[in-house]
């Protein structure tokens, strides 16, 4: 299995272990948080979209992500320049209430250009650095921006994963094990 395959597959598994998460819950348990200063799992699910949409359009391709082209800030009732990590508690208390339609609607968007764009990719292409950032008002820009394509693979995966776990956990917070 080459990495263009392993990159897919990962993608779809996300996809569908997210979905099983996701069954079910109610807008309110979609943006509850166990305390002031811990994220919900509407804010997970559109962290991660967020994050994807960035690699894999400003990162990758050079071009605008589908928060901007796609208009999906104002879709979700956001600011066009809403950050997309870091936030304060306080910050936190301010964002808005998404619904699982609202949510499901941009992944799906994002998650349909991110194919588009695997089944046009090259095994050369994973070598190439583009020499930009995803995330160019991080303090980690310069080191996303030396990224190769092959490593950017390596960060998105570990980061859905690790936030598919935390959507996991807050779901059994509300729920119990198994419902």
């Amino acid at each position: 299995m080459d990495l263009l395959e392993f990159a897919t597959e990962m993608l779809e598994e996300y996809h569908s272990r997210l979905y099983i998460y996701l069954d079910g819950l109610t807008t309110e348990e979609l943006n509850w948080r166990p305390d002031s200063s811990a994220n919900s799992i509407a804010f997970i699910v559109w962290h991660t979209t967020r994050v994807e949409d960035r690699w894999f359009h400003l990162f990758c391709q050079g071009k605008p992500d589908l928060w901007i082209n796609g208009r999906w800030y104002e879709k979700l009732g956001m600011d066009k320049n809403q950050p997309v990590a870091k936030y304060k508690p306080k910050e936190l208390e301010y964002f808005p209430i998404l619904t699982m339609g609202e949510l499901k609607s941009y992944f799906e968007a994002v998650r349909s250009e991110t194919q588009k764009y695997l089944v046009n990719i090259s095994p050369e292409d994973l070598e190439k650095a583009p020499g930009r950032s995803p995330f160019p008002e991080s303090s980690s820009a310069s080191r996303f921006a030396e990224f190769t394509i092959q490593r950017m693979f390596r960060q998105l995966i570990q980061e859905e994963i690790q936030h598919l776990g935390q959507v996991g956990i807050l779901r059994g917070l509300q729920r119990g094990l198994d419902k």
